[in-house]
This record gives structure tokens, C-alpha cells and sequence, in this order.
């Protein structure tokens, strides 16, 4: 699959590239500033967890996808010029959601019992006949893929230059550490309360967030934008010079700079990630950081010095003192109980427990092979798979196989390709790119996706609207970085 921000005409000449150095200004910094504000808004009410903030969510987005389309009225042209650079993205994930609209419709009956032989059974005989088993919950879920998708596209449109893309990574790590500060202060002061019928104890650190490990979920993807930052920070200095002198002065500078102030904001997050004891979401986030770290090592020499000392930094100083400080033992001793109680000691449930939900739930995505039961229809269509009546579940616990039954191995394909295809463009802008900004924003993309594919093993962040909204604005940044024009006095090419 050829990746290309050049397109050719058919009648042997070319097109050149789209640049925003060279086109009409486009008027939307509004539409931006929205965007930003909508990042900060999603994790609030529970992580957007409930059918009236889905709503303000999807709604926020169609607006603000909205007045980026009047912004570009007057630049057709360059406009979907623009949209063409992303097409293979764009199609796999448009491709996604009009599936998840196409459970939604009302089929003959033959078609029903071809797609869907289990579902045919279940109803029945009895018409309507359509591919979802839970209609009303999959007309939801067909919404917000929809906002999902837009989310998508406004980011494409919008972050159209460097500066943006710092911004927009900015903030997402501002985002991110007012969810951390409001966790730790909810935390040391052990608050309980009830919220939007849900009881909330703050006996781990959970930011606005009803559930430990969504929170945690949360600060992954804010923590490897941040990471990513950081690098990218780093990765401007071009001083030179040796002797103790020149380094007691470059560590001056860097105490004095912003890049301190972005280090400790990380150092935030990290002490609210420790905070959740989350073992998979601590786990996803460190692996992911050591993974993404020696695949970028692997791609590009340029940055390596850089690269090394931001990694180091993270696992000493994030690790060894900040861990140690807030209480990572408390972690390291929850992953410990997760093993003595597979012997049949221990007092913390085993990942093995944790999978009971999913294991049966692989006799559903049997029954259910291609288009799955309808999107969130799992708590309704799990009744009859699962092991025992003495426990209810409304997730799998394991978002692969949980995305299998809602939307079927077609479903989950086209998500797979999607977040493959996106991974593939951010190691070619680490391997090709020049420019600092463009391969820190790629590491901080790929450190996202190889994190929360850890954490999905185990939990379903990608059940949760705030995180997958967040999510998808990230893999657009990658997107981004992967198609900035270069810079014409940065000798990149």
C-alpha cells in the first residue's frame, strides 16, 4: 500500500502538494480552539459514559466539523486535495462506520439468514429483520462512530501547520494533567459520592473517570503525547561545545526552560498513572515506552542521543523516584497477589479471571462471525454465553474480542487495518523525517497505540467514548506529522 502525499494526474503532469504556506488562509482558528476545548470537556462527565453526553460529544463535533467546511467554502479544491492526502485512512475508517449503520437497517429476510444465520434464529421468524440484536443500542453506537469519524476528519482539516500540531499535542498533556491533579486531589481526600446514578470512591486515583482502569487508559494516551513532545523539545537543541562547563550550562538552561515545565507535567501524570494500581495500565505504558524506544533507535540515528536520555529519564526519575514516592510497590505487589492466586493463594483476581467474560464470549463471536451482534450490544447478547448466573457483564474485558462480537471479524478487521495503516505512516515519518516536531509526534503516536493495545488485552478503554475520541484525535496527529510539508529552510526533503 503505496503512502504518498503526492498525487499525479492522469494526463502525465503532477500535482504538487497541498501546503498551507502556499494556499488561501483558511479562517478557523474558532473551529481549533473548539477542538481543544471538546478534548478537555469528553473526560468530564464520567468519560462522556452516558447516552446525554454521547450526545453533546457527537454534536460538539458536527458543529465543529461544520464551520471547518464554511471555513473552506471558497477552496473546494484545496480542500479536498487535503482530504485526498489521507485516503486510505479516511476510507478504512468511513468503511467502519457505515457497517456499524448497516446493522442499523431494516433487511429482507433472506439477507438476514445469509449474513447472519445465528441472527435469523434469534429473531426468530419475527420481522423486522435487521443484523443488530439490539437495535436502539447500535443506533447509539452508529452515532458516535459517526462523531468518531468526524473527530477524525476535523483534525485533518484543521491542524494544518507545525504550530497547530504543538498546540493541539499541548493541549492534550494540559488535558491530561487536569485529569491528574483533580485525581490526585479526589484521591488524598478519599471522596465518595454519586454521580449521573453511579457511585464513585476515590480509593485509587480515577480523575472524573467511574473506573480505575479507564482513568489509567486515559493518562496512557496524554502521557505518550507528552513523551512524544518532549522528544520532539529535545530535539531542537543544537548547541555544541564540551567540557563540565558547557554541561553544568546546558542543564541550567534546561532547568530554566520549558522543557522543564513540560517534564514536570509528565512527572504528574505518571504519579496519577502509579496512583490507579492499575497492573495492565502501568505495565501497557512502560512496555510501550521501551518498545516504541528501540523501534525508533532501530529507524533513525539522528535523534538517539535525545532519544536515550528522555528514556532513561522517564525510567529513573519516573520509575525509581516518583514511583517509589507515591507508592509503585503497591502496584509491583498487585501484579504479585495476580500470581499467587493463579497457585490458589492469593487475594488479587488473576488476568485469567479477568478473561472468564471473554473466553465465553468467543462462543458469541462464533455464532456471530461477520458483522457481529450489533455495535454495543454485548450486555444483552452475552446473557445466554455466559459461564455463570451468579455474575453479570457488561464488557468482555478484552476489547478485541469484544469489538469481534459487537461488529464481527469484518468490523474488527477494518479497525485493524486502520490502526496498522497508521502505525506503518508514523515509523516512516520517524525513519524519513528531518524536522524534530513531525518524529516526536510520531513516537508519541506509536507509544499510544502499542500501549493501549497492551491495556486492551485485559480491559475496554475502547468502550469508552473520551478515550476513543482522544484516541482518534491522536492517530490524526500522526497523520499529520506524516504529511507536513517540508520546511523550506530546514534543508528537509
Amino acid at each position: 500500500m503505496a503512502l504518498t502525499t503526492k498525487s499525479r494526474s492522469r494526463g502525465g503532469g503532477s500535482t504538487p502538494p497541498y501546503d498551507p504556506d502556499d494556499a488561501q488562509p483558511v479562517r478557523d482558528a474558532w473551529v481549533f480552539w473548539g477542538l481543544l476545548a471538546l478534548l478537555v470537556w469528553a473526560p468530564l462527565p464520567l468519560g462522556s459514559n452516558r447516552t446525554f453526553a454521547i450526545g453533546i460529544l457527537v454534536f460538539w463535533v458536527f458543529v465543529l466539523l461544520a464551520g471547518a467546511l464554511w471555513a473552506w467554502r471558497g477552496q473546494a479544491d484545496a480542500a479536498w486535495q487535503r482530504v485526498a492526502l489521507f485516503k486510505w485512512p479516511l476510507m478504512m475508517l468511513g468503511a467502519f462506520v457505515l457497517l456499524v449503520w448497516f446493522q442499523t437497517l431494516q433487511l429482507p429476510e433472506a439477507w438476514v439468514k445469509a449474513l447472519s444465520p445465528e441472527a435469523w434464529r434469534v429473531l426468530d421468524g419475527v420481522a423486522p429483520f435487521r443484523l443488530s440484536l439490539d437495535v436502539f443500542q447500535t443506533r447509539i453506537y452508529a452515532a458516535l462512530s459517526t462523531g468518531y469519524f468526524c473527530a477524525f476528519l476535523l483534525v485533518l482539516l484543521t491542524v494544518r501547520d507545525r504550530a497547530r500540531l504543538d498546540q493541539l499535542a499541548m493541549g492534550l498533556v494540559v488535558a491530561g494533567v487536569l485529569q491528574a491533579v483533580l485525581a490526585v486531589m479526589l484521591f488524598s481526600a478519599t471522596a465518595h459520592y454519586q454521580i449521573y446514578f453511579f457511585d464513585v470512591l476515590h480509593d485509587r486515583t480515577k480523575g472524573s473517570f467511574g473506573y480505575h482502569n479507564h482513568f489509567a487508559g486515559y493518562m496512557e494516551l496524554c502521557l505518550s503525547v507528552g513523551v512524544g513532545l518532549m522528544l520532539a523539545r529535545l530535539g531542537n537543541d543544537h548547541s555544541q561545545g564540551s567540557g563540565w562547563k558547557h554541561v553544568v550550562g546546558r542543564m541550567l538552561q534546561f532547568v530554566l526552560s520549558p522543557k522543564m515545565r513540560l517534564r514536570m507535567l509528565l512527572v504528574v501524570m505518571v504519579i496519577a498513572l502509579v496512583l490507579t494500581r492499575s497492573r495492565m495500565g502501568n505495565a501497557g505504558f512502560f512496555a510501550a515506552l521501551v518498545v516504541v524506544g528501540l523501534i525508533a533507535l532501530a529507524l533513525t540515528r539522528r535523534s538517539a542521543p535525545a532519544m536515550v536520555t528522555l528514556i532513561i529519564s522517564l525510567i529513573v526519575v519516573d520509575v525509581v523516584v516518583v514511583g517509589s514516592w507515591v507508592g509503585l510497590e503497591k502496584v509491583v505487589n498487585r501484579v504479585q497477589e495476580t500470581a499467587a492466586t493463579i497457585d490458589g493463594g492469593g487475594a488479587e483476581e488473576s488476568i485469567e479471571q479477568r478473561q472468564q467474560a471473554a473466553m465465553a464470549a468467543l462462543d458469541l463471536v462464533r455464532d456471530f462471525p461477520l458483522f457481529g451482534t450489533g455495535g454495543g450490544s454485548f450486555y444483552g447478547s452475552f446473557m445466554r454465553y455466559r459461564a455463570t448466573d451468579k455474575v453479570y457483564f457488561d464488557h468482555a474485558h478484552n476489547d478485541y474480542v469484544e469489538l469481534a462480537a459487537d461488529y464481527g471479524l469484518v468490523g474488527l478487521g477494518l479497525l485493524g487495518a486502520f490502526v496498522l495503516v497508521t502505525f506503518y505512516a508514523a515509523a516512516r515519518t520517524l525513519a524519513k523525517r528531518r524536522t524534530s516536531l513531525p518524529r516526536g509526534i510520531a513516537f508519541g503516536v506509536m507509544m499510544a497505540i502499542v500501549s493501549i493495545a497492551i491495556h486492551s488485552w485485559v480491559d475496554f478503554n475502547l468502550q469508552l467514548p473520551a478515550n476513543v475520541l482522544t484516541l482518534m484525535v491522536i492517530l490524526a496527529m500522526g497523520w499529520v506529522a506524516y504529511t507536513l510539508p517540508s520546511g523550506r529552510h530546514t534543508g528537509e526533503h
